[in-house]
């Protein structure tokens, strides 16, 4: 009995090794995964105005910089309202539950 347990064994070990070195070598047989070259400038358009979303020509004075940092702060504090409100429910709603 003990010798089937053994070849068992063996049996399993060489089927980890066989799929390890197939995966390996499937691994260093496999191409390259294509690679593009990011282009090395780009156009500023000087004719049309600067615009977040219209141009990519750089606002002048860091002109949309204060607006979208006042934007973040609106969303993070509706968000964090939110979370509040929802933490209170679940708060109060285990309280309710643990009073019965």
């Amino acid at each position: 009995m003990w010798y089937a347990r053994g070849v068992l064994g063996t049996f399993r070990v060489a089927r980890w090794v066989l799929l390890a070195l197939a995966m390996t070598a499937a691994w260093v047989v496999a191409p390259p995964p294509a690679s593009a070259d990011p282009p090395n400038t780009h156009e500023i358009l000087t004719e049309r105005p600067s615009g977040f979303w219209t141009s990519n020509r750089p606002a002048v004075g860091g002109a949309y910089r204060w607006r979208l940092l006042g934007l973040g702060v609106v969303i993070a504090a509706v968000t964090g309202y939110g979370m509040l409100r929802l933490v209170r429910r679940a708060s109060a709603e285990r309280a309710g539950r643990q009073q019965r």
